[in-house]
């Protein structure tokens, strides 16, 4: 596969391809995902797997926030908490694509987000946070990142909504 090609059918037609949609000023958080539309899928897919799809997608989510991370050290303004998300289960169970987000939360509001997210009782291990730390665990970047969950039942639609997330730890002291 040829990156060329991947940005021209993937990236050029997604938010981040300019990176400054991970600096704007957002009142509340924001996800972006990496890849928007299902059909930008299918390039992807005749090169790889559904599963490899999933590892290549995490790869270039941690790629995007070394990439921030960067841009913040290099003078950007950090004003944002930054961390991978996954919360359309959904379509993995359709597409067999794990398909990440970048997850940005502005600070002061973000302050203390992960500390909520952390004291939130988890009694076991769901299939959705394996499936999340198997792609990251393929990537060899598993080590790097925390993992938590968010899980509630929303009467509106009948579901559960469940949210992934993988907090760099290297984004520790930018809490």
């Amino acid at each position: 596969m040829k990156l060329t090609d991947f940005y021209s059918k993937v990236i050029s037609q997604e938010p981040y391809n300019d990176m400054g949609v991970f600096f704007s000023s957002y009142e509340s958080f924001e996800e972006i995902p990496l890849v928007s539309r299902y059909s930008r899928l299918a390039f992807l897919q005749a090169q790889m797997s559904s599963d490899r799809v999933s590892d290549f997608l995490t790869g270039l989510a941690v790629f995007l926030l070394n990439s921030i991370k960067a841009l913040t050290a290099a003078g950007a303004d950090n004003k944002h908490f930054y961390a991978v998300t996954y919360t359309d289960f959904e379509a993995l169970e359709e597409q067999g694509v794990a398909i990440p987000n970048i997850f940005v939360y502005p600070k002061p509001s973000s302050i203390g987000f992960v500390e909520k997210l952390k004291s939130d009782p988890v009694a076991t291990v769901s299939r959705e946070m394996e499936e999340v730390r198997r792609h990251f665990s393929n990537c060899g970047v598993e080590t790097l990142f925390d993992f938590y969950e968010s899980r509630f039942y929303d009467v509106a639609c009948g579901e559960d909504i469940v949210r992934v997330f993988a907090v760099p730890k290297s984004f520790e002291n930018d809490r």
